[in-house]
């Protein structure tokens, strides 16, 4: 039996890793709708990708940290 702890909503740790593979999802949809040229929503994208990158490197610089 399958352990399903993570597939449920926050199942799965904010880490840095995380946050890139979200970022690479949106990365993924933003092409597609660039080139259906879909421009109000790539720029709805845009906003959201800054914010989830700013998370990213927050959280990489964290994780880099030694502990206190």
């Amino acid at each position: 039996m399958r352990d399903t702890a993570n597939y449920k909503f926050g199942g799965f740790p904010l880490s840095a890793v995380n946050v890139l593979r979200l970022i690479s999802e949106l990365e993924g949809s933003y092409q597609l709708l660039k080139y259906l040229g879909f421009k109000e929503d790539m720029d709805t994208l845009d906003e959201i990708k800054q914010k989830y990158y700013k998370l990213y490197f927050k959280l990489k610089k964290q994780e880099k940290l030694p502990p206190p």
